[in-house]
C-alpha cells in the first residue's frame, strides 16, 4: 500500500465500502498486512478447479473477519480444504513455485493497464474500471465500448 499511510487509506476506503452494506469487519484481529501473493496463487488454481468466487470470499472473510494471516500456506491449506479443492495437488503446488513466474507476469502486465486495487475490472481488455463503482459509471463504460465497436 505505499506505507502504513497508503494502508490506513486503502482501509478506510474498504470500511466505507464494508459498512454501507451492512458488514462489520474486525479490525482489531488485523495485526499485519500479509504478503498476498500465496493467496493470489490460491485464487488462481481456485479458478481451474470452477471455485474461484467461493475461494475469494473464503479468503476475504478469513483475513476481513477473523483476523487470520491469509499470507501463511497453512490458512490458504484450510480454505482449499474446506471448499473442495483437490489439497493433494494444491499442497503440492505450494511447494513448488513452478507457477510463480507466470503469475508474476501477469501481476506486472496488469499493473501496466493501471491495475492498483482490488477489485479492478478489466472490460473488453480495453477499459479499467477499479473498486466499486457506481451502477452509472458501469452504464457509461459499456456504452463507450459499444461506440467504439460501431464506431470502429
Amino acid at each position: 500500500f505505499g506505507g502504513q499511510k497508503g494502508a490506513v487509506e486503502v482501509y478506510g476506503r474498504i470500511d466505507q465500502a464494508a459498512k454501507q452494506v451492512g458488514l462489520e469487519i474486525n479490525w482489531e484481529g488485523i495485526t499485519k498486512t500479509p504478503n498476498t501473493f500465496n493467496a493470489h496463487r490460491l485464487i488462481h488454481w481456485a479458478g481451474i478447479e470452477g471455485r474461484q468466487t467461493a475461494v475469494v470470499s473464503a479468503i476475504f472473510d478469513a483475513f476481513f473477519m477473523r483476523g487470520q494471516d491469509i499470507g501463511e500456506i497453512e490458512v490458504l491449506i484450510k480454505i482449499a480444504e474446506k471448499l473442495g479443492m483437490d489439497i493433494d495437488a494444491t499442497k503440492r503446488l505450494f511447494d513448488g513455485d513452478s507457477d510463480s513466474k507466470s503469475l508474476r507476469d501477469r501481476e506486472v502486465h496488469s499493473r501496466e493497464m493501471g491495475v492498483n486495487s482490488v477489485p479492478t475490472f478489466i472490460v473488453a481488455n480495453q477499459s479499467v474500471v477499479p473498486g466499486a463503482q457506481s451502477t452509472e459509471l458501469w452504464l457509461q463504460v459499456l456504452n463507450d465500448l459499444s461506440s467504439d465497436a460501431v464506431d470502429g
